[in-house]
């Protein structure tokens, strides 16, 4: 006898007794427990012709079986989702909501979209004026991304601050936003310039680099922030993000004051 046999008998005959046995269930013509409710056997002989019996799951424990993991990957990437963008109104962005007035940039995120779910790990810079849309759609390929059992998590710089003042092990804070599958740094730049947040930023991006893993980042900067930086600590964290990022211009109008007056033209 085999020790994987053996072993294989050993687990069989401690699992005896774990599937319940219903009123309605009966004995086939082999001796073997048949489901009432499905007619499948809920024991089996599966050793080669050895006499030991064992429990099996029957078609509709099969099927409850399922269904119990789909449930509980779905709660999964739910608290996911919850992590990644918390109260934001961004929990709702969605590819099939897009308005369809800026078709290369739909196209862009969903082609990165793609790349990050087949693992690989590219960077995308989505960068123009306020209200044009970027924070959406990187909020878009995170959900695509958490859709396909990834984590992510959706940040600003300020946010980071906030957490590196309130952890005392700082490191950890850095090494957490660099363990999620996708990080996504929003509103880069907005932030007030001191040497602090520099820093961070500079962490961010260093950090997020040697990972390994894919980063999107959405910015108000311009073509002339990028190439004469104001400083030489803003030119060090440009040198470094431009090592690996993809920039995509989002232009357009911005829709929120978009928004804003159409509200005001409904109310009049």
């Amino acid at each position: 006898m085999s020790e994987i046999t053996t072993t294989l008998e050993i687990l069989a005959i401690r699992a005896y007794g774990a599937i319940p046995v219903n009123d309605c269930d009966y004995v086939g013509e082999d001796g073997l427990l048949v489901c009432g409710k499905c007619h499948t056997p809920k024991q089996c002989k599966p050793f080669h012709g050895k006499e030991a019996v064992v429990f099996c799951l029957c078609d509709c424990m099969k099927q409850k079986d399922e269904l119990d993991r789909m449930i509980r990957n779905r709660r999964q990437i739910e608290r996911c989702r919850t992590d990644c963008f918390g109260t934001s109104d961004l929990m709702r962005a969605d590819f099939a909501k897009d308005d369809g007035k800026n078709p290369k940039l739909t196209q862009t995120c969903k082609e990165f979209a793609e790349r990050v779910k087949s693992h690989e790990s590219p960077w995308l810079m989505l960068w123009g004026d306020c209200g044009t849309g970027k924070s959406y759609m990187a909020a878009c390929i995170a959900h695509e991304a958490i859709n396909a059992g990834m984590t992510a998590r959706f940040i600003t710089v300020p946010e980071v601050e906030q957490m590196l003042w309130r952890e005392r092990d700082k490191s950890a804070v850095y090494d957490a936003l660099n363990t999620v599958g996708l990080l996504v740094i929003d509103d880069f730049g907005c932030e007030r310039r001191t040497d602090y947040m520099d820093e961070i930023k500079f962490n961010l991006i260093d950090g997020r680099l040697r990972s390994g893993k894919p980063c999107i980042i959405t910015t108000n900067l311009t073509e002339q922030d990028f190439a004469a930086p104001s400083d030489h600590a803003m030119k060090r964290i440009i040198s470094r993000l431009f090592e690996r990022v993809q920039t995509c211009h989002v232009q357009g109008a911005d829709r929120r004051f978009a928004k804003l007056r159409e509200r005001a033209a409904e109310k009049r």
